[in-house]
């Protein structure tokens, strides 16, 4: 059995500190340990950072999305996005009459920062499964990609936030007047590849 340790920042003050679950994936079974950050600029530990990071905002709430987006650049810059997994969290998908951020721009905002993107509702249990199987198939992904990287030692180019924030975006406007979902939107919310 493995262990995992999750950073995930929702704002949420009520929540308890940390949470366990336990997953069986492809006959092994591993337990998933979720940390609530409330302050994350403060609690993070950058030295020993958690296997992999969820950022959870509230699709209703425009304000929770930007907070959101501050802690993906926060991550981001500090370096802490190659090595480790992130996924972007829509949740309370379910009020759909009261949605204030739309499908694109969270799937815009995780293509942005290299994350994935699910939508869920904690509320009726929508795609929660889904969101944890995701979130160790994530982990394991990244942590065989970077021993493959390690032996084969290249060295990546990575854009700048801002350029790759404005083809994200010029994309999402091309679905949007076409019709057609861009392939980069869709890979981002597949959990099973990185």
């Amino acid at each position: 059995m493995t262990s995992e340790c999750i950073n995930a920042y929702d704002g949420q003050r009520d929540v308890p500190k940390e949470q366990s679950v336990f997953i069986m994936l492809n006959g092994e079974e591993s337990e998933l340990c979720f940390i609530n950050m409330t302050n994350p600029k403060v609690e993070l530990d950058r030295q020993d950072p958690p296997d992999a990071f969820v950022v959870m905002y509230s699709v209703i709430d425009k304000a929770s999305f930007q907070r959101a987006e501050g802690e993906l650049a926060r991550l981001a810059d500090w370096e802490l996005l190659r090595a480790r997994p992130a996924i972007l969290v829509g949740n309370k998908v379910d009020l759909v009459r009261s949605r204030a951020v739309s499908s694109q721009d969270g799937k815009c905002l995780a293509c942005t920062y290299r994350a994935k993107f699910i939508e869920i509702s904690v509320g009726i249990s929508h795609n929660v499964d889904e969101l944890l199987v995701g979130i160790l198939n994530q982990i394991r992904l990244k942590i065989l990609h970077t021993v493959i990287s390690e032996r084969e030692s290249s060295t990546h180019w990575y854009k700048s936030r801002g350029v790759v924030r404005a083809s994200m975006k010029a994309r999402q406007m091309f679905t949007w007047l076409f019709g057609k979902e861009d392939s980069k939107f869709k890979n981002c919310e597949n959990l099973h590849v990185l």
